[in-house]
């Protein structure tokens, strides 16, 4: 039983890949990932509680900058360590952009919830392992850091 709020420690824009980034804080990931690209955000009290203010904020600047956005991308921490039940009401906010939704998780695809499955429309999976870094590693236009890691897309691989 997840006993903290999920907190999102930061947003921002990526012209790289027309994506809006929302990272949360805290992971329970042991070992935590030798080399991870977000090693600050392991701590679950980084960052604001998730609330309905903080939502429409999210959702207010996904519209104003609706032509530049194709993707929202949910990072940690680990989504998939928050509490599940405010990650799914985040999901579901953001699903209503109407904005492709991927999910980056350490899990594998098995062990991910089918409630926060079916808002997203691609998911990697695959914990970053430093002696398996690679440069290219590109699925659906995204460059993953490690071999082992893969994307899933709804309604082909899940």
């Amino acid at each position: 039983m997840v006993w903290w709020n999920l907190k999102i420690a930061s947003t921002q824009f990526s012209l790289e890949t027309n994506s809006f980034e929302i990272y949360l804080s805290g992971c329970n990931g042991a070992p935590k990932c030798q080399g991870c690209h977000n090693a600050e955000l392991w701590d679950f009290d980084v960052g604001a509680e998730y609330n309905e203010k903080m939502v429409t904020r999210i959702k207010n600047k996904l519209f104003r900058f609706s032509k530049l956005i194709n993707k929202i991308f949910i990072l940690g921490g680990e989504p998939l360590d928050q509490n599940i039940e405010e990650l799914e009401s985040l999901l579901n906010a953001l699903s209503e952009t109407k904005k492709e939704i991927f999910l980056f998780t350490r899990y594998n695809l098995n062990k991910i919830p089918e409630n926060i499955k079916q808002y997203c429309d691609y998911i990697k999976c695959g914990k970053y392992i430093k002696n398996l870094e690679t440069q290219d590693n590109i699925q659906y236009s995204i460059k993953l850091a490690t071999s082992n890691q893969k994307i899933y897309k709804k309604g082909l691989d899940y």
